[in-house]
Order: structure tokens, then sequence, then C-alpha cells
């Protein structure tokens, strides 16, 4: 199935991007534009990179920043916001995020789907995570082809929550092409550490408890990466073409 996916590698649009006052605040809101269109970076970007064998990975939080940014998934267009829990805005306590996070385009964990490996927790209703671990700043907004070396099954309050490993495509990275790779690398086996370091403990001084994993905490390979990349795929395009249920009403655009 990945082989037919990557196939099917589309034109990454040039997108850029508005923001309609200053960030930190509650209204503030990016949206991205191609020509004179509002589209949506979750169902008009193409999952798989042009080319094939690479995805399109959009960056919501920079390394070493703390504000919860995120594709609002159920405002219309979907733009990047910023978090809010009880009326405040959302900023990690637990300290900078030590990795650059954001997510994969056209993927959707299902809430209607429980996950064996996870407990059998359903999904988180969000579109798939994912780590980027190069250490290089990369901005809000910004959409980088990468190619996928790992996934961690993390369980958020009860909701499968995966969480994948990714690198640029580009030379500086290409000897890095499986998981083994960056385990063999101990400033890159180092990364993996702290993320499932940051993901156990970075809710707890928000007073909640720790969150738990599947595999009892260990990653799983690019091949097991790829699964889930395929089914989360799937299950997006249940949801945008109707058959599965939204049961949180996320936005899609009209059929």
């Amino acid at each position: 199935m990945m082989q037919r996916l990557a196939l099917r590698g589309a034109r990454t649009p040039a997108l850029r991007t508005l923001e309609n006052c200053p960030m930190f605040k509650e209204e503030w809101k990016m949206s991205f534009q191609e020509g004179d269109k509002i589209v949506s970076p979750w169902h008009d970007v193409p999952l798989v990179a042009e080319g094939g064998q690479t995805f399109n990975y959009l960056n919501e939080i920079p390394i070493h920043t703390r504000a919860k940014m995120e594709v609002a998934t159920k405002v219309e267009g979907n733009p990047i916001k910023q978090d809010i829990k009880k009326g405040k805005l959302r900023f990690f306590t637990y300290g900078d995020i030590p990795f650059n996070y954001g997510c994969l385009p056209s993927t959707w964990e299902d809430p209607d789907v429980k996950v064996p490996s996870c407990n059998n927790a359903s999904g988180d209703n969000d579109p798939l995570d994912v780590c980027e671990i190069s250490g290089v700043r990369k901005e809000v907004g910004e959409i980088t082809p990468v190619k996928a070396l790992g996934v961690l099954a993390m369980i958020d309050e009860g909701e499968t929550d995966w969480k994948l490993i990714a690198l640029p495509a580009t030379e500086e990275f290409a000897r890095f092409n499986t998981l083994k790779d960056l385990q063999a690398d101990p400033v890159y086996n180092q990364k993996l550490a702290d993320i499932v370091h940051w993901f156990r403990y970075y809710k707890t001084t928000d007073g909640k408890p720790e969150n738990s994993f599947g595999f009892n905490s260990e990653y799983q390979n690019e091949d097991f990466a790829m699964k889930v990349i395929e089914e989360t795929h799937e299950q997006y395009v249940d949801l945008v073409s109707g058959k599965a249920n939204n049961p949180k009403n996320v936005w899609t655009p009209s059929l």
C-alpha cells in the first residue's frame, strides 16, 4: 500500500501564510493561501511529497519554544492557532520543547478506532503527530519534506497519540534511513530518549499524571511507522469521504 501511496506523490502547493495579528493573543491565527484562495494545511497539502518516498511535514511548534500551537481542526480552513485551556493561552509549563513538533497533512487518528497495541485506546481525533529531530528550528507553518524513521505509541489521557520520528530528506541527513541508524548514533539516540522523557512528564507540572506508552515505551521501526502512516491516511480518507463518523465535528471541505 505504501508503494502505491508513494507513487501518488503530488506537487506541494506554493503557500504563503497570513497572520491576523501578533502572536500570543487569543484571536491570533495563521491562515494559508494559494494564489487568492485560503486553503487548509490539513486538507489541501498532499501527504506524500513531490517525487514520492518522503512526506510533507507541517511544523506547528518550533524547537526550544513553549507556546502550544496547533492546526485548528474544528475551524473552517484549519488555521494554526494557539491552544486555549480554561480561558488562557496554553504554554508548556514543563519547559521548552526539545524538538520541532507538528503533523502530517491528510492523516487522522479516528476516535472510533481502538488500537490494540495501546491498550485499546481510541484515536485522538487529530492528524498524525511528528517529532522532527534535526535540531534546526522550523518556523510555525513551515512545510518540509521528511523521511519517517520510527514511531512511538503514546497513550495520552486514555487516547492513542502516535508520535512519528522524522528527519528532513536532505543530504545532511542521508546517513539516517532506519531507526537502527538513529539508535547507533549517540547524539540521536539521546534525542530519542529525550522525546520519551518529555512526553511522559510534560503534563505533570499542570497537575496531571504521567503519560504511558505502548510497546513498553520502546520505539517501533520505520516499517511500523509506514504502517501507522498508511492506517491514519486511510482513516483520513474515510473521514473526508463521509464513510467514517465525525463524532467531534472536525472541519472538512464540502464534497
